[in-house]
């Protein structure tokens, strides 16, 4: 008769802690399965973008070439209109966006014959310098606004949050920004002997008082090497340029975080306000955990998916107020005035691949922002 082997039996340790031999594989397969849901979540949805493109295009040329087409003295036949709209999204794809004999600049229509591209190329940095600052300035405002607004239930707190940006909302970007213009043209002009307007760079007026433009600035708002007015007047230590550059794309961001709030708030402030009785919250709060804590440490957290994803779903309404603001502010050096410019001028023949230019952006960064808020809470992608 055998002898019984000492200690407990294997069998016997694993009923008693069952967990003690999957431990390592229950806690390692679903971050491997997460990982993965979130790979082909954002493969399949960067796979869409194509589509999205082409489908937009279409609409576009539903409305603009087709009934062109068809008013022509013999009209075109629908195997022309099919060619035209096949040969129409090979070239937005391959970068032939056609050409211009002019466009605005800041001393009128400049009449240098140039592809559509390059001439896009001049416009969109200082575009993305300004939303490099008005983006974080929104959300420095918009995030604890809507926040707190949504969590307080007294009327002392979410009635005013509420009247200041349905106000805001109410008035149209177009007028808040000629007002700030208005009201800061005459000190601006009087301590920085400069236009607040007119871009982002020194007006012309303050070049021609200072020797004139520098060799790094082409067509008066153009800058080189990178194109970011504010990077290249650091490159050629251009101080006095820097300075004014960062006082005026710093009046036009807030502007442009301002506006924006209010139409981020009227999204942003039901999820604030749901979170209150979430069961994490109700139980945390019967614990004896303070209302500030519960409010900056606990929902703060909770909501940041969700504030992510109405950022992305308002993309649009955000590049509609930063347009607006540039026109205002007569930014000649912007991509919202290159639009203004070309079709109160007359010129539709940038009108698609502007439309292409600004639907693959929208596309893209909301992409990254959904990515991102995915993320931060990976429970969403089991639901996607």
């Amino acid at each position: 008769m055998s002898a019984r082997p000492e200690g407990p039996s294997p069998n016997l340790e694993s009923r008693k802690h069952p967990d003690r031999r999957t431990r390592g594989s229950s806690t390692q397969a679903p971050h491997r399965a997460r990982l993965s849901g979130f790979a082909r979540y954002a493969l399949r949805r960067l796979l869409l973008i194509p589509a999205q493109l082409v489908f937009v295009l279409l609409i576009l040329y539903l409305v603009i070439d087709v009934p062109v087409a068809l008013t022509k003295t013999p009209p075109e036949s629908l195997v022309a209109i099919d060619q035209g709209f096949y040969q129409m999204v090979f070239n937005l794809f391959t970068g032939n966006w056609g050409s211009t004999s002019y466009w605005p600049g800041q001393t009128g229509f400049l009449s240098l014959h140039l592809p559509w591209i390059q001439v896009f190329a001049y416009y969109i940095p200082a575009s993305v310098q300004l939303a490099v600052f008005a983006l974080p300035i929104a959300a420095v405002l918009a995030y604890p606004v809507s926040l707190l607004a949504g969590w307080s239930r007294r009327p002392g707190v979410d009635a005013p949050a509420r009247f200041v940006t349905l106000t805001a909302a109410l008035l149209p970007v177009f007028v808040v920004g000629t007002l700030v213009l208005n009201a800061l043209f005459f000190t601006y002009l009087d301590y920085i002997q400069d236009a607040p307007s007119q871009g982002l760079i020194p007006s012309s007026y303050w070049f021609f008082t200072h020797g004139g433009y520098p060799s790094w600035i082409l067509y008066h708002f153009a800058t080189q090497p990178t194109g970011f007015p504010l990077a290249d007047a650091v490159i050629h230590h251009a101080w006095d340029v820097a300075a004014i550059t960062f006082m005026k794309t710093l009046i036009q961001a807030s502007v442009v975080a301002v506006a924006y709030v209010a139409i981020f708030f009227r999204h942003a402030r039901s999820i604030a306000r749901s979170i209150r009785d979430e069961v994490f919250i109700v139980g945390a709060r019967s614990r004896g955990i303070s209302e500030r804590t519960l409010l900056w440490r606990h929902a703060a957290r909770a909501v940041a998916p969700s504030f992510l994803l109405v950022f992305a779903l308002t993309i649009p309404e955000y590049l509609g107020v930063q347009f607006a603001v540039e026109v205002a502010f007569v930014d000649q050096s912007g991509f919202g005035y290159l639009i203004f410019a070309s079709l109160s001028g007359g010129n539709l023949s940038p009108v698609v691949p502007l439309v292409f230019l600004i639907a693959i952006v929208v596309l893209v960064w909301a992409l990254i922002v959904d990515l991102i808020a995915i993320r931060l809470d990976p429970r969403g992608v089991t639901g996607r």
